[in-house]
């Protein structure tokens, strides 16, 4: 299937939804900048009442613990807006360095709640890489990211419980869209798995090679300098329904890769892969029956 005919037959121009598996991190206190701009793969310097980022928080060995959405919410306060699942994971890991700075964290899922827009844009060309800092706006307690993805623009609304939210519209065209975005959040069950560039994070907007050191910088650095690792996120679609951890594999029988996150609707089935070749060398894949057949990225990857 072409990326034309997937977003002009098969999915509505816009969509709302509902969040429900996303919860939300405060982080307090006059240390608090200082404190994530150790722990953070994005410049949090940066980061300002008028522009948010994505990050994550990796180990010493450069795996993800935990990738969200970073905030400030005040001069002093930061809102992480990560996966429900992997809250308590990430909290926690924080919460041991957290100690030694003049900071507090708190999970305060239950006073907020987390929604996306979907809308379609005229443009369907590569970006060279999402931009760094997210346009954010802040009113009546509500604050709103702006994210320009390539097919779909996404706004990402964190309002405080309590606001009237319309309906869900199309839940299953809404993961897809977020699915073509190609800028995944994980879950729990990937924690620790994945390396940052594995998920495309140096063109997502995710990774600041500039700021300086944070736990994992090493061997994130070693990753973009040195390119030891061709593993990468792709885009695919299929003829038949496929599953999360389902192994790729070539015209020989070699596995390639695996399917990482998957949506349906209809007969679409639509996916995020992790490759461990590079896009321009496959030919013929298949993942057990299913044949799949690769979507552009909405931005350009590094050679």
């Amino acid at each position: 299937m072409q990326l034309e005919q997937l977003l002009n037959d098969h999915l509505p121009p816009t969509s709302y939804a509902h969040s429900k598996d996303m919860g939300v991190i405060c982080v307090t206190g006059p240390d608090s900048k200082k404190f994530l701009q150790g722990q953070l793969t994005a410049d949090v310097d940066k980061i300002s009442t008028n522009y948010s980022s994505f990050a994550a928080v990796c180990t010493p060995k450069g795996r993800i613990i935990a990738n969200f959405f970073v905030l400030q919410h005040d001069e002093n306060a930061y809102w992480l807006v990560v996966k429900q699942d992997a809250l308590s994971t990430l909290l926690n890991h924080l919460k041991k360095y957290a100690v030694f700075f003049k900071t507090e964290l708190n999970d305060v899922s239950d006073q907020y709640t987390v929604s996306s827009m979907f809308a379609r844009t005229d443009n369907t060309e590569p970006q060279e890489q999402y931009p760094a800092q997210i346009p954010t706006s802040y009113q009546e307690g509500c604050s709103q990211l702006i994210l320009d993805n390539t097919f779909y623009r996404q706004t990402l609304t964190v309002a405080p419980v309590g606001e009237e939210l319309p309906d869900a519209e199309d839940p299953a065209a809404h993961e897809i869209m977020a699915l073509l975005a190609a800028r995944p959040l994980l879950s729990q069950q990937d924690s620790e798995e994945l390396l940052p560039q594995w998920i495309n994070m140096q063109r997502n907007g995710g990774i600041s090679f500039t700021k300086g050191c944070y736990t994992g910088q090493e061997i994130v650095a070693r990753m973009k300098y040195r390119g030891k690792s061709k593993k990468h996120l792709a885009l695919a679609c299929a003829d038949m329904a496929l599953q999360r951890g389902d192994d790729i594999v070539n015209s020989e029988g070699k596995t390639i890769g695996e399917v990482f996150q998957t949506s349906d609707t209809g007969a679409v089935h639509v996916a995020q892969i992790i490759l461990n070749i590079d896009s321009n060398e496959l030919e013929h894949a298949t993942v057990g029956d299913a044949k799949i057949e690769l979507l552009p990225l909405p931005y350009q990857l590094d050679s």
